[in-house]
C-alpha cells in the first residue's frame, strides 16, 4: 500500500487543526512516512513490505495524536514525495546505526529538499565541497585574504581563491560574498577578479557583494566600481559604480538599478540581516529559507501577501513568529524541518486580505 493509499486512509477523521502536537509524535510520523516510501522501492520483500504496513498501522491507530500528525504530515506530503525511496531506503539504514534520530530526520529533510545534490554527478556540489573556503546553512564567516582583502560568506556558499603573481582572483561556486579589496601595495597593485558562472567581475578598488543564482549572478557595488564582462559577450562590458547593482548572465545584463538605499539593502546580511520592502511574502520565505535547514514552504492563498521590514537572518523561528502576529497566516511547524506558512485560522479568506496586510514592520498597511 502506497503512502497515497495511506492519505485516503486517514484523512477521513477530523481534527484540530490548531492542536500543538509533541516533537515526538511528529518525528515519529515523518520516520513512518519515509519508511513507507521505503517500502516502495524496487525489490522490496512482499512478506516485508506488509509488515511494515501492519505496524505503521497499530502506530497509528494506537493514539488519536499519532493520527492526526500523520494526517498533517500527509497533507504536506507533495513536498516529502520528491525523496527518491532508495535515497529515503538508505538514509534509514544509516539510522539503525545512529541513536541522533534528530541528525537523521535532519538528512532526510535535506535529501527531500535537495536530492539532487545525493548525486554523485552533482559538479556543483562536488566543486562547493572541495572549495578553498565555504559555509554551511545558516553560518557566514569573514576571512582576511593574504593581500589584505577581506571576504565575507553569506549561507550555504563557498570560494576558491587565487592569488599568483600576477592576479588575485576568486571564483564562486555557490551562493553569496561580500568583498572589500586589499590595497596589494606590496604586489604592485595586481588586478582583482571575481569569477561567476556568467562572466568575470574586476574591482577597481573597491567594496562590492556578488550573488551566485541558477541561471545568472548579481552584483552590488557599495564603494568604488566594478566591470561587469559576460563570458559570452567580453565586447558588451559594463562598470558600475557605487549605489548601483545589476544582474547579469552570460550574455548581457538583465536588470540594473542605481539606488543607494537598494544596494545597502542588498548587502545587509553581512550584518546579519534581511532588509526587504514590499517583498511577496512567497519570495521572502524563499530569501529567510536560505538561513535554515530543512524545508520552508509557503500556501499559494498567502504567498501575495507584502512584507517590509529588517528581520535577524540568525534568528529564523522569531522571524516566523513575527509574521505568524503580523499577517493572517499559521506557521505549521510539522517537524523542525518541515514548515508551512498558510492562511491562519479564523481570519477568512487570505486572498481577500492580500490588499490591507501588505507589510511588517510598518505603521501602516502598504497597497
Amino acid at each position: 500500500m502506497s503512502t497515497d493509499t495511506h492519505h485516503r486512509h486517514s484523512a477521513g477523521g477530523t481534527s484540530s487543526a490548531t492542536a500543538t502536537l509533541p516533537e515526538p509524535v511528529t518525528l515519529a510520523a515523518t520516520e513512518w512516512f519515509v519508511r513507507l516510501q521505503a517500502n516502495d522501492a524496487p525489490g522490496t520483500d512482499a512478506n516485508a513490505r506488509a509488515a511494515t504496513q501492519a505496524a505503521w498501522q497499530r502506530w497509528h491507530d494506537a493514539d488519536t495524536r499519532h493520527a492526526l500528525a500523520w494526517q498533517r504530515l500527509v497533507e504536506f506530503g507533495a513536498h516529502l514525495r520528491t525523496l527518491p525511496p532508495l535515497v529515503a531506503h538508505n538514509t534509514l539504514v544509516r539510522a539503525h546505526a545512529n541513536p541522533g534520530r534528530r541528525r537523521v530526520l535532519s538528512l532526510i529533510a535535506f535529501a527531500g529538499v535537495a536530492g539532487a545534490v545525493w548525486s554523485a554527478s552533482d559538479s556543483n556540489a562536488v566543486r562547493a565541497w572541495r572549495a578553498d573556503v565555504s559555509t554551511g546553512v545558516g553560518e557566514r564567516r569573514t576571512v582576511q585574504l593574504a593581500d589584505g582583502t577581506t571576504l565575507s560568506l553569506n549561507t550555504d556558499s563557498a570560494v576558491d581563491i587565487s592569488l599568483s603573481q600576477d592576479t588575485r582572483r576568486l571564483r564562486l561556486v555557490r551562493g553569496e560574498i561580500a568583498i572589500t579589496t586589499g590595497a596589494d601595495a606590496d604586489h604592485g597593485h595586481r588586478p582583482f577578479f571575481v569569477d561567476t558562472a556568467q562572466g568575470s567581475l574586476q574591482a577597481l578598488g573597491t567594496r562590492f557583494a556578488v550573488r551566485q543564482h541558477d541561471d545568472s549572478a548579481a552584483l552590488t557595488v557599495l564603494e568604488g566600481a566594478v566591470r561587469i564582462v559576460p563570458a559570452q559577450a567580453p565586447n558588451a562590458a559594463t562598470v558600475l559604480t557605487a549605489g548601483q547593482g545589476a544582474t547579469f548572465d552570460a550574455l548581457t545584463l538583465r536588470s540594473r538599478f542605481d539606488d543607494a538605499s537598494a544596494a545597502n539593502a542588498a548587502a545587509a546580511w553581512t550584518q546579519g540581516m534581511l532588509v526587504v520592502h514590499a517583498m511577496p511574502l512567497g519570495d521572502f520565505l524563499a530569501e529567510l529559507g536560505r538561513y535554515r535547514r530543512g524545508h520552508l514552504g509557503c500556501a499559494p492563498e498567502v504567498a501575495d501577501l507584502r512584507v517590509s521590514g529588517i528581520y535577524p537572518v540568525d534568528d529564523t523561528d522569531r522571524v516566523l513568529d513575527m509574521l505568524s502576529r503580523a499577517l493572517p497566516v499559521d506557521v505549521q511547524r510539522y517537524t523542525r524541518w518541515f514548515v508551512r506558512v498558510q492562511p491562519g485560522s479564523g481570519n477568512g479568506d487570505a486572498r481577500a486580505r492580500v490588499r490591507t496586510y501588505q507589510a511588517i514592520g510598518g505603521d501602516r498597511p502598504h497597497t
